[in-house]
């Protein structure tokens, strides 16, 4: 068996074990499985020129499994940097509608399947934010639609301005089956999954969730979830205005 092969195979049975007993230990164990999941995504070149169609479908598994596992790595370090302090915000005023377009460069590879519009009250709205982070908090959102709807579903992307409070809204709703009453209260909440088990699947709700909710917090804000009539649902959250200074 070549090499590469036998580094995926490998892999696999550490991903499964890793998958099995990650949540029971303390957090700092994330930075032991950090190095980890990089093997699978350096042979993915080698997996996408394979001719047997069903040797490639399982490490193709193998392969979107793993990034699975470095998006939960990541998104879980980013959550306890940010809640224990360790994130300094690098805040600055920025335009939403160049913020967002970021966000729609990097979201997941299914998003061909749906059809994502993107609105806003004004034609130019400011935030004063840490744009690498809010960028991940749409990311998230939208990511999230995109797992949760059928191909073909609709999800807008919208910004408006609150002159009153002085906040920008940012809003990602989905025309798709919604989350059911039970699980609302618990889907911001770190490794919650819809059956009320500790999240270790790609079915989970919890971490994307959970990393966006410290994001805006950081940034002084709030996100909360509603329901869209007559289906779907409505992720929203504030961030501080921004306005750009004139220097005579």
């Amino acid at each position: 068996m070549p090499v590469k092969k036998k580094k995926l195979l490998l892999w696999l049975k550490m991903s499964n074990f890793a998958q099995t007993f990650f949540v029971p230990f303390p957090m700092i164990c994330v930075h032991r499985l950090r190095p980890f999941p990089e093997t699978p995504t350096t042979c993915w070149p080698t997996i996408k020129k394979w001719t047997m169609t069903q040797e490639k479908r399982t490490f193709t598994d193998i392969y979107e499994d793993s990034m699975w596992l470095i998006n939960l790595v990541e998104n879980l370090l980013a959550i306890t940097r940010i809640e224990g302090g360790q994130v300094h915000l690098t805040q600055s005023v920025e335009l939403m509608d160049e913020v967002v377009a970021e966000a729609l460069r990097h979201i997941n590879r299914k998003s061909k399947e749906h059809i994502i519009h993107v609105s806003s009250s004004e034609e130019l709205i400011l935030a004063s934010i840490d744009a690498k982070l809010i960028v991940q908090v749409i990311i998230n959102l939208l990511d999230n639609a995109i797992k949760y709807t059928p191909a073909g579903s609709v999800i807008e992307v919208h910004t408006e301005k609150n002159n009153a409070s002085q906040q920008v809204l940012v809003s990602v709703s989905d025309d798709g089956p919604g989350i059911p009453d039970d699980q609302k209260p618990h889907i911001f909440d770190m490794f919650y999954s819809g059956a009320n088990k500790i999240a270790d699947s790609r079915r989970s709700l919890g971490l994307g969730l959970s990393l966006c909710k410290s994001i805006v917090s950081a940034h002084g804000g709030t996100i909360w979830m509603t329901d869209r009539d007559p289906k779907g649902t409505v992720f929203t959250f504030t961030l501080p205005a921004g306005e750009v200074e004139l220097h005579e």
